[in-house]
């Protein structure tokens, strides 16, 4: 049944997307303020492809934007040709962060970085991921499979470690770009570091849906647990962008008509980053999106025993206590 839905999920979204977002072009005023000044935003992954694109749309909206990626010479380029491109029209404010989703130390130094600057971030976009298609096993310097690592596992750490500045903002949104290949994966915490007996044979593919569902469980395991401590200011999002042409799939074997570009499927993430329309569910606090309009998600992702399962697995890899993190980061500053 599960296979069934997968397919039905991912052939809905190839038969549908161009004309939703044909629909959406025509729409364009709905998606982005004319105006962030004085939101922080965090985007992974924003060289190319749909980080690229949401990075540029918020910087020139008037959002201070940070970059946060491996290749640091190549966003500084960036940066300036976006500041050339304003044409001293207006100021953007737009800096640059290394962040080595590979790498876990990476994640903590950034996060310890950003922490020093005082500041409240306001949005967390959790862009960057990789999809090894075709390719056998691969594992990071930390011992776990890499889809997991780079698409759960790191974004996870990065959200947990800068909760702290989005609990100074007012509101906060922590986004995560998803998959409706989410649908493909199955919840398998024991394959996830090196070493681990294979339950099955392994699948590139399977292995990435794998990684965007334990991504989606998590985040929504978070903002359950953050209404429960009565923190309801972070709003969860995690969006399918669409099936978008980027350097996910660079070697050309997934190509079609029927594909977005990146700065389409950006429209997508830019809506759940900034869109008023957004609702929260009032028990969780979560959403999950698809074509700027909720999505269906997988029934693993609606059981909570299953979120709690990925969610107790990911803080023990992590080093946290599953029970004590969030009391622990919350009781040690003073937010009301």
């Amino acid at each position: 049944m599960m296979m069934v839905k997968a397919i039905w999920e991912t052939a809905k979204e190839i038969t549908l997307q161009r004309i939703i977002m044909s629909y959406q072009l025509r729409s364009a005023a709905l998606l982005l303020p004319n105006q962030l000044d004085g939101l922080c935003v965090i985007v992974t992954g924003s060289t190319n492809g749909i980080g690229y694109h949401t990075a540029r749309e918020l910087a020139f909206a008037g959002a201070c934007v940070i970059m946060a990626c491996r290749r640091v010479d190549a966003a500084k380029k960036i940066a300036e040709r976006w500041k050339e491109d304003a044409n001293n029209s207006k100021t953007l404010h737009v800096e640059v962060m290394e962040l080595d989703l590979l790498s876990l130390s990476s994640v903590r130094q950034f996060a310890a970085q950003w922490d020093q600057s005082g500041k409240p971030l306001h949005i967390l976009i959790n862009n960057a991921g990789i999809l090894l298609l075709g390719e056998p096993t691969q594992f990071s310097e930390d011992g776990l499979e890499k889809h997991i690592q780079v698409n759960h596992i790191a974004a996870s750490l990065l959200a947990l470690l800068l909760l702290p500045s989005m609990l100074k903002a007012n509101s906060a949104r922590i986004v995560n770009v998803n998959s409706v290949g989410h649908h493909w994966g199955v919840v398998e915490p024991e394959s996830w570091k090196v070493g681990a007996k294979e339950e099955r044979k392994f699948s590139s593919m399977t292995s990435y849906g794998s990684s965007k569902l334990a991504q989606l469980m998590f985040l929504k395991a978070l903002s359950t647990k953050l209404v429960s401590m009565a923190k309801t200011s972070v709003l969860c999002v995690a969006v399918h962008p669409g099936i978008v042409e980027s350097n996910l799939l660079s070697d050309g074997r997934m190509r079609g008509f029927w594909m977005l570009d990146p700065s389409e499927g950006a429209r997508n993430v830019l809506f759940c980053s900034v869109g008023a329309d957004v609702p929260r569910n009032t028990t969780e606090n979560f959403a999950y999106y698809s074509q700027c309009k909720p999505g269906r998600m997988s029934g693993l992702a609606d059981d909570p025993k299953e979120c709690l399962i990925v969610w107790d697995e990911t803080l023990r890899i992590l080093g946290f206590s599953p029970n004590d993190y969030l009391s622990e980061i919350i009781a040690s500053r003073s937010f009301s």
